[in-house]
């Protein structure tokens, strides 16, 4: 059984929003550009690449083609509300780690998005023989921070001046941490406040 079968999955998240997460396909990569627009700068500088260049619409397309990045979108009604992007350890001594990175649409904040997205993850990474994910966050994202940690991560580093920024200016980057199997246990007791999932 292959992780594509289980899709697309409904979701019911809080104030009873529904969304429908599967994995982005190339013909939805329009959506996803809709939704990174959407984006604050706040947001767009967390993402590990220029997402509004004009050549992302090709990488994102190649992505999917070579399986190099696995991404879930969360759809509620006819637009992508949520996304999450894991990108696997590229050489041979961190093959069993991963990156993971959560972005969710303004006007839905708090709603559990990011949440859902990341429980789906769990399996995906499993089926990728990935142990341990890490997320990447500047020190004044305090909200996804926040959120992370709910998840379980622990920090890891502290690396000074590590982001530059599109002005020019330097930021500090925490690196986060999380074993799969403590990611396991953290998001049973995460998603019993949600409801039950429906095929």
């Amino acid at each position: 059984m292959t992780r594509k079968s289980r899709y697309p999955v409904e979701v019911t998240c809080r104030k009873r929003m529904k969304v429908v997460i599967k994995p982005l396909a190339i013909e939805d990569i329009d959506a996803q550009m809709t939704f990174f627009k959407a984006l604050p700068d706040r947001d767009l500088i967390r993402l590990p690449h220029n997402v509004l260049e004009p050549n992302y619409p090709k990488k994102m397309k190649r992505q999917i083609e070579d399986g190099r990045v696995h991404r879930l979108v969360a759809w509620n009604g006819d637009r992508i509300v949520g996304s999450l992007a894991l990108y696997r350890g590229s050489s041979r001594w961190i093959e069993h780690t991963g990156s993971v990175v959560v972005a969710t649409h303004p006007e839905v904040r708090r709603y559990g998005v990011g949440t859902v997205l990341f429980d789906e993850m769990i399996p995906l990474a499993e089926s990728l023989k990935i142990e341990k994910i890490y997320a990447n966050l500047l020190e004044e994202h305090k909200e996804a921070i926040k959120l992370f940690k709910t998840f379980g991560f622990q920090r890891e580093a502290l690396l000074h001046h590590h982001i530059k920024d599109s002005y020019g200016r330097y930021r500090n980057l925490r690196i986060y941490s999380i074993d799969l199997e403590h990611a396991h246990k953290a998001m049973e007791d995460l998603m019993s406040g949600f409801s039950d999932y429906s095929g």
